[in-house]
């Protein structure tokens, strides 16, 4: 009968246990990282009533319960967000490792951490959270500086030590200078430039664009005729001068004829009063003499030449002013005599032209608009240019030369309209050896056709942050018949003082020249600027992560995630820290090939909270209460049957 009495204070004892545990669990509902604890019990022992071997069912009674363990509910907790960036906070199995003042290594789920005045990562009681360092900051009497050459995909390794992991204030990103560039994108050769620049002196005609944009596709071997100065023209194939003879009066003196046709001097003189048809015979004969074809039309006569006429005033009679004309070819690779290939060229044609005409009173040139000019600079007279097409003439560049060859009125000009060249260009950023970012300019314009293959002049402009231009970097891009690059792929710039390198592409990798619109061009360097120190994070990985104001990033530390064989096996010393036993077993990391595998999720910006489920533990409180209850339910009335037996016997 006594058993009654053990088994009953033996329960009793076991629910009050059970009710301290569980209450522990209710008033750490809202602690960070806690684990519920869950309890067993167990039979203290158990008496044997029948000994009987035989028996196909054992005959015992057990003897009172004891506590058998409190184990831990592992499972996740909820996330709660957080505006602490080194709140963390672990979805999946681990434990963090923190080293309190004494140098003891203690593992915690509860993964609220902040910088304290030392920029130590530590918990709310002050233990230091252990990393694995990437030891890639350095102090150089002023400054942090972050080095971004030392490695750290993989910092956890089998051999790696932890340490505490400081966090300064400032770090400097150093900046490096830009060494490799590499640009893609396409030049459009197309009829209509997408985006024109007015043209240059150096421009070639054969790549030239009409005020509209269109490409005027001027050919080789192309010409046009042009000239300056009264009665001379273009005909019939044929540069034509008039020369027209009247009587002479007679005034007692003779006439005096003295002119040059293209370098032959003209020269005779006739008896005073000499009638037209004399003079025009006179003059007819020393041209035969000469060679130099002509027409004899009347009393006039039409001195004419297949490509040109420079007729010059010696001060004689009937020719007194001089006069110019020439037939000027488009030749892509001869600018010899009336050949031109650039607009330069085709501007010193005009410009020899117009000084054996008219002297320094004529200046022909190309404005910033891209329009040719011919500049009248006398303040008394009138110029006359003229334009004159041919049987192998490009009519959209003489409808482009418009009113260039007209009358021009004393201190006046006449233009052209205006001459456009296919351009395409970007600005970009580059980072010098001092680290200042400057700008690099990239212009690209179409220069030549050369056969199958198509030119692009690229000048390349470093430019700093007051707008000065460092250096200047010109070359030819020679491309195919289908827009490849042929060459340069690469080509070296100086980067104030440092070489660098431009790779191009090829072979369609890079720049290209296709009848195409270029969507935009593709620019990447190596080189960074300064950057400072903005903000640190923490990615799911566990590393710790410095951001920097050049948009910048790098890992200065990673957090390693621990596991254990038994994790009931850790002994718990309050403030959710627990130490590894020897049933728990040592700390282990997850690794294939000796690289580091997480085994969780850390989550900066939030806090795991308990996992303890209220309404579960309310219940389980009452439940005890109630088994207290019945258990002293069988004090009671183990003491009431003792009574009982002990009254019978009196």
């Amino acid at each position: 009968m006594t058993t009654s009495f053990y088994n009953g204070v033996g329960g009793m004892k076991s629910s009050q246990v059970g009710i301290d545990v569980w209450s522990h669990n209710i008033s750490n509902v809202n602690t960070i990282g806690y684990k519920t604890q869950n309890v067993d019990f167990s039979s203290l022992f158990s008496n044997t009533l029948i000994n009987n071997l035989t028996s196909p069912v054992t005959s015992d009674v057990g003897v009172s319960a004891n506590l058998a363990t409190t184990t831990m509910d592992l499972k996740q907790g909820s996330i709660q967000k957080t505006d602490n960036v080194f709140d963390l906070a672990l979805e999946g199995k681990g434990w963090m490792k923190v080293k309190d003042s004494g140098g003891y290594d203690f593992f915690t789920r509860t993964g609220a951490f902040s910088r304290d005045s030392n920029g130590t990562l530590v918990s709310q009681n002050g233990d230091k959270l252990q990393v694995v360092n990437a030891n890639n900051l350095s102090f150089d009497g002023n400054n942090w500086k972050f080095n971004s050459s030392i490695p750290t995909d993989n910092l956890i390794t089998s051999g790696a030590k932890t340490t505490q992991i400081e966090l300064p204030d400032n770090i400097v990103f150093p900046a490096k200078a830009t060494e490799n560039i590499k640009i893609g994108g396409n030049l459009p050769n197309q009829n209509i430039a997408p985006d024109p620049k007015p043209a240059k002196s150096n421009s070639d005609f054969g790549v030239l664009y009409d005020t509209n944009a269109q490409n005027m596709n001027i050919k080789d071997g192309q010409d046009l005729v042009f000239g300056f100065g009264d009665n001379i023209r273009y005909s019939e194939g044929l540069v034509r001068y008039d020369i027209c003879i009247a009587d002479d009066e007679v005034d007692g003196n003779e006439i005096n004829i003295d002119f040059d046709i293209n370098g032959e001097n003209i020269k005779l003189a006739l008896p005073d009063g000499s009638k037209a048809k004399t003079i025009t015979e006179a003059i007819a004969k020393v041209l035969d003499d000469k060679n130099i074809s002509y027409d004899k039309i009347d009393n006039s006569i039409q001195i004419k030449d297949s490509n040109k006429l420079y007729i010059k005033s010696n001060g004689g009679d009937i020719v007194n002013s001089n006069s110019s004309m020439e037939k000027l070819v488009y030749k892509t690779d001869d600018n010899t005599g009336t050949n031109f290939t650039t607009m330069q060229d085709f501007i010193d044609d005009l410009q020899n032209s117009a000084t054996f005409t008219y002297g320094s009173d004529a200046t022909v040139g190309i404005n910033d608009n891209g329009k040719l000019f011919i500049q009248n600079n006398s303040d008394s007279k009138e110029l006359v240019a003229s334009s004159f097409a041919t049987d192998n003439s490009n009519d959209m560049f003489i409808q482009n030369l418009n009113t260039l060859g007209s009358i021009i009125k004393a201190n006046t000009s006449s233009n052209s309209l205006e001459f456009n060249q296919n351009y395409q260009g970007f600005l970009d950023s580059i980072i010098d050896t001092n680290g200042n970012q400057n700008d690099l300019k990239f212009d690209f314009y179409k220069t030549k056709v050369d056969g199958d293959n198509t030119i692009w002049n690229l000048t390349v402009s470093e430019i700093d942050s007051e707008g000065k231009v460092i250096s200047t970097t010109n070359k030819d891009l020679i491309f195919d018949k289908i827009g490849g690059l042929l060459t340069p792929t690469k080509i070296e710039i100086d980067n104030n003082g440092t070489s660098t390198t431009i790779d191009l592409g090829g072979n369609f990798t890079g720049i290209t020249s296709i009848d195409k619109e270029n969507v935009r061009f593709l620019y990447s360097q190596d080189g960074l600027k300064e950057g400072y120190l903005v903000n640190y994070d923490v990615n799911d990985n566990g590393q710790i992560i410095a951001n920097f104001s050049n948009s910048k990033n790098g890992v200065l530390a990673q957090i390693p995630i621990y596991h254990f064989q038994n994790e009931q096996g850790l002994d718990s010393i309050g403030q959710n820290k627990y130490t590894k036993t020897s049933n728990s077993g040592e700390e282990l990391l997850y690794q294939t090939d000796d690289n580091y595998i997480i085994g969780a999720k850390i989550e900066n910006y939030g806090l795991e909270v308990s996992n303890v489920n209220l309404s579960q533990a309310m219940t389980e409180v009452i439940i005890t209460q109630k088994a207290f209850e019945a258990n002293s339910k069988s004090i009671t009335t183990s003491d009431q049957m003792i009574k009982k037996a002990i009254d019978m016997k009196r």
